[in-house]
């Protein structure tokens, strides 16, 4: 029975044993007939239907590298739900492909601890001038400088090359032909193991809503109304569910064991209509390869602000626990809330807003929004489209290099994992005014915003080269190794924050700890110098990190050395952080 999932291997779609056999399944419940055509041959081979809805064939007439389509009923071609690759575009034959082919190098890598993770997020096709996975590994170096130890690589699966932009994908198991297909995204995650850098694969199941695909006749997933008896239809609906499941579980599977993806992100969205029993059965599916490979695995889940907590650990350990949940909407926050009272709400709490939690979520985990700690929310600075870059604040375009510095330092600082967007760390998607040339670095607000990088346009990496981007290089440089090298800024404990923040001043106070580590942050979100007083904790502080300092181009240091109930005067748009002395 081809209904049975398999830890060990891929079963879906087009696969290969090391005899080269080929084994080919396919889910078309409604099919009387279904075969494989081979292109450039004139045989259509057969398959057998197991009565479960699954068809099924072992031929060694498939070759990797060959291309095909399934024929239903005699009838109408289409390509695999399941298909790995789709050199002629999406609506196009699949190409089978052998994932065991690769020669991996990795076998020493450990995935870091999630609490750990430092993300960068990229766009395949405007990293680089090539836009494809191989360049990305000319860049890897850059990123390891950078202090970069976890990749979020977008987009994956393959869209209409008409318009070269991401879409509603149909095709979850595929990789983008034109980017470089399944062997290079082995070939660049081999790569990011070596250079110490985990890897996160964005995948989008929710857009495949449960069938509503090019390949409708073979994906059936949602109900037709065939049945005269409701305990068929019932019964049917039932056989749709497990497949789908199955599909989605395999799928992940696939990522974590073939492309030896650290983590991935998957975006559930409203139409994942079983959500609860499919994130349960890919946890633990993950977990029965995890005791398989003995390699640490990560879901990230994706849901809208209003429906989802930020993490929800099962376990004490954090990041021990493969299943976390993210949430895009509060990557806007940063840059057009210039207060420091979102910033505020966001460290003292749990969540970026007041929410209630998704009830689905709540049952899976078990737990309580006022009684059990939660760890971590990721964190960004600015809102990524979907289809591409920044999106600077409507206020204004032109953004000042201190402001930066501070949104760059409220993120590396706070107690949730940190991500950064390509080209965020020189101000890419910035375009400093020639005024930013002088040491001073005044702030430049435009009346008009300016044109950002296109979607089909590569990063500016020449920019590097210039002052003020290439000081904002050194400045995240310096943040990755602070929050690196204190135990109190990694270890993700909500209960080990505190929170001062006077909103008449737009300042704040960030005291985290973890054991004997204490640090103290001092943010200052207003245009004008704020004094700031230190809480009483008895203890003397040492600075570790200034962003006014002249050494990042700012207009005045703050004191070396401070103790209890000082005052100091906090420069604008600044950040300063100080370690307790021992």
């Amino acid at each position: 029975m081809m209904n049975q999932l398999d830890i060990n291997r891929r079963t879906l779609g087009v696969t290969f044993s090391t005899e080269q056999q080929a084994t080919v399944v396919l889910w078309a419940p409604l099919a009387k007939q279904v075969a494989v055509a081979i292109h450039d041959q004139p045989v259509h081979l057969p398959l057998i239907n197991d009565h479960s809805g699954y068809w099924q064939l072992e031929t060694d007439q498939i070759k990797p590298g060959d291309l095909y389509t399934f024929v239903l009923d005699n009838e109408k071609e289409y390509t695999d739900p399941a298909s790995l690759l789709q050199p002629q575009g999406v609506y196009g034959p699949s190409q089978a492909v052998d994932t065991d082919k690769f020669y991996w190098e990795d076998s020493s890598w450990i995935n870091p601890p999630l609490n750990e993770y430092i993300i960068y997020e990229l766009d395949i096709h405007t990293f680089t001038t090539d836009g494809t996975l191989q360049a990305i590994i000319s860049k890897l170096g850059h990123l390891k400088k950078l202090g970069i130890n976890a990749l979020v690589i977008r987009p994956v699966a393959p869209f209409p090359e008409s318009t070269n932009q991401p879409h509603k994908e149909s095709f979850i198991y595929a990789v983008q032909a034109s980017y470089g297909g399944p062997t290079q995204l082995q070939q660049l995650i081999n790569a990011c193991h070596y250079e110490g850098i985990a890897v996160i694969l964005d995948i989008i199941p929710n857009s495949i809503d449960q069938g509503a695909t090019s390949n409708r006749d073979i994906s059936t997933y949602i109900p037709r109304k065939q049945s005269t008896s409701q305990a068929k239809a019932t019964q049917f609906t039932t056989i749709q569910q497990n497949a789908y499941r199955r599909y989605l579980i395999e799928n992940a599977l696939m990522w974590f064991r073939d492309f030896h993806a650290d983590a991935i992100r998957l975006d559930v969205g409203d139409s994942f209509s079983d959500s609860e029993r499919i994130l349960q059965e890919i946890r633990e599916h993950t977990n029965k390869l995890t005791a398989l490979t003995g390699r640490q695995y990560y879901l990230l889940i994706e849901q809208g602000l209003t429906e989802i907590p930020m993490y929800s650990p099962t376990s004490q350990q954090v990041g021990s626990d493969p299943l976390a949940t993210i949430n895009d909407d509060c990557r806007s926050y940063y840059l057009t809330d210039r207060s420091g009272d979102h910033q505020a709400k966001t460290y003292r709490e749990d969540f970026a807003y007041d929410t209630h939690f998704s009830s689905i979520l709540e049952e899976l985990f078990e737990r309580q929004a006022k009684t059990e700690p939660v760890a971590p929310l990721l964190t960004v600075s600015q809102q990524y489209k979907q289809t591409g870059h920044h999106e600077l604040p409507e206020e204004e375009a032109v953004i000042s290099l201190e402001l930066l510095k501070l949104t760059a330092g409220s993120i590396m600082v706070s107690p949730y994992i940190p991500t950064i967007f390509m080209g965020e760390e020189w101000g890419a998607t910035n375009p400093f005014s020639e005024s930013l040339q002088t040491s001073a670095f005044p702030a430049v607000h435009a009346t008009d915003k300016v044109a950002l990088l296109t979607d089909n346009k590569p990063l500016s990496w020449e920019l590097l080269k210039q002052v003020p981007n290439k000081t904002l290089y050194h400045f995240y440089q310096a943040l990755t190794a602070l929050r690196r090298s204190q135990p109190a800024l990694y270890h993700l404990n909500p209960k080990q924050v505190e929170i001062n923040h006077r909103q008449d001043q737009q300042t704040m106070i960030l005291h985290r700890w973890c054991r004997d580590n204490h640090v103290l942050c001092l943010l200052n979100f207003s245009q004008i110098d704020q004094p700031i007083t230190l809480p009483s904790l008895g203890k003397n502080w040492q600075k570790l990190l200034d962003s006014a300092d002249p050494l990042w181009s700012g207009p005045v240091a703050s004191l070396d050395f401070l103790s209890d109930e000082d005052t100091l005067i906090l420069q604008p748009e600044s950040i300063v952080v100080y370690k307790a002395r021992s």
